[in-house]
């Protein structure tokens, strides 16, 4: 009887064995800048992993690092994930990549690859600042928190990050900021062995003979983690933008019309198809854009509902990046997008028979029978009253005599009926100030 329970549990085993051998191996490319895209893309597939029950997730990182909130995400997901996790470093997991690689269950290395080098920075203008000491210290927690869910040295975590780290004898003083060889991982536990190809890791693993799937992005997350680039982002939002704008200035609907629909079609739905947006931003984005038309078309002066469309359309911006620092860059950056935009209409815009609208092109000269307007002909009217035959906002009509004149407000609106009386007249000028009751 014992001897057929023994044979019975190698059997057993032996089965357990093959069925590890013989599983699904999903390999996950993390190259380039981690983002917002790739987030998402991982936790998709993580959670892939454990629906179909695949045996290990090997994610073949090399990498300079990418945003914080992206790597913490992904982060979140490979702790919560069932399924065993594997960091192949085949370069370098430096900054916001080193974070994904102590998160996972493993960590193998190739000869002469790098790993930490994690202070946050921030971006300002067309430079780079080191982020606040709050969030170092949030960012410091993040590395921790992850070495310790992995059994790994809690401080080395922390030198990667900090560079106010308590020193570490034989591997990182004070003042600097922890950058780990493979030589030095794997000596120090962030490195379970050093080896030469995949073929090494799946040996060391026992998955030789198991199903290797490399998995990539599809068309659409390839297109929506492009769209959702901080720097490709912005340019789409000011084109768009400004091609609405210009849109409602140029009769009919055409070209700037569908181009502005377009490209703020595509930055909106590139962040809603990552799950970095909700439709909530959008609601917002149209609530201030509807709000800022009022105020230029509708609505005189400039007062709460222009500052509240641009309130609106703000916070719209600041929901979409993910941050106040990622939505000064970004706000920022629209700015002087919007400058170069309009310096390249000013410039051009003559030479387009789209602009014909708003540009003079023919000669006007007294041959043709036009006569200049003399400057001096209004003068007369200084002083006289007359009633607003229409709004001034500031700009209307007002009857002096029995003469009509294009007027301006002095400033304050005027309703059709009252009382004005001509307060200076500079050319062809007239600016009218209202007569109290």
């Amino acid at each position: 009887m014992g001897f057929v329970m023994l044979v019975f549990l190698l059997l057993a085993s032996t089965q357990a064995s093959m069925a590890q051998a013989s599983g699904t191996v999903l390999l996950i490319p993390v190259n380039d800048t981690i983002d917002s895209g790739l987030s998402f893309f991982i936790q998709r597939m993580l959670r892939r992993a454990e629906q179909e029950k695949a045996t290990v997730v090997i994610l073949e990182i090399n990498s300079n690092g990418g945003l914080v909130t992206s790597a913490q995400e992904i982060k979140d997901a490979l702790l919560r994930s069932k399924v065993t996790t594997v960091a192949y470093i085949r370069g370098r997991a430096l900054s916001a990549a080193a974070l994904v690689a102590i998160s996972c269950h493993k960590i193998f290395m190739e000869p002469g690859c790098e790993m930490g080098a994690a202070t946050p920075i921030k971006l300002m203008g067309t430079g780079v600042q080191a982020a606040e000491e709050k969030f170092v210290s949030a960012f410091r927690a993040e590395f921790e928190s992850a070495a310790e869910a992995r059994k790994r040295p809690k401080a080395i975590a922390g030198a990667m990050v900090d560079k106010n780290h308590a020193s570490i004898p034989g591997l990182s003083e004070k003042g600097s900021v922890l950058t780990l060889t493979s030589e030095t991982a794997l000596k120090h536990g962030y490195c379970d062995q050093i080896v030469s190809s995949m073929s090494s890791v799946l040996r060391i693993m026992d998955l030789e003979s198991a199903t290797i799937e490399k998995v990539e992005p599809t068309s659409a997350e390839w297109l929506a983690r492009w769209l959702t680039n901080p720097n490709v982002s912005v340019i789409i939002f000011t084109i768009g933008f400004w091609c609405l704008v210009i849109e409602f200035f140029i009769a009919g609907f055409g070209l700037f019309g569908w181009l502005g629909i377009l490209c703020l079609g595509l930055f909106f739905g590139g962040h809603l198809f990552a799950y970095l947006a909700g439709l909530e931003t959008l609601i917002l984005f149209l609530i201030g854009l509807i709000l800022l038309l009022l105020e230029i078309f509708v609505i005189p002066g400039f007062g709460i509902t222009g500052v509240s469309g641009i309130l609106a359309i703000s916070f719209s911006i600041i929901l979409v990046f993910g941050g106040i620092y990622s939505a000064l860059y970004a706000i920022a950056s629209i700015i002087t997008y919007s400058m170069l935009f309009l310096l390249g209409v000013y410039f051009w815009g003559p030479k387009l028979s789209l602009f014909d609208r708003f540009v003079l092109k023919e000669d006007m000269t007294a041959d043709q029978g036009f006569v200049a307007v003399e400057q001096n002909m209004y003068d007369h009217l200084t002083g006289l009253e007359g009633v607003a035959v229409s709004p001034c906002r500031p700009s209307g009509k007002v009857k002096i005599g029995d003469e009509r004149y294009d007027v301006v407000s002095d400033g304050d609106f005027i309703e059709k009926g009252a009382r004005v009386s001509v307060r200076k007249v500079e050319g062809t000028r007239i600016v009218v100030r209202q007569l109290s009751e």
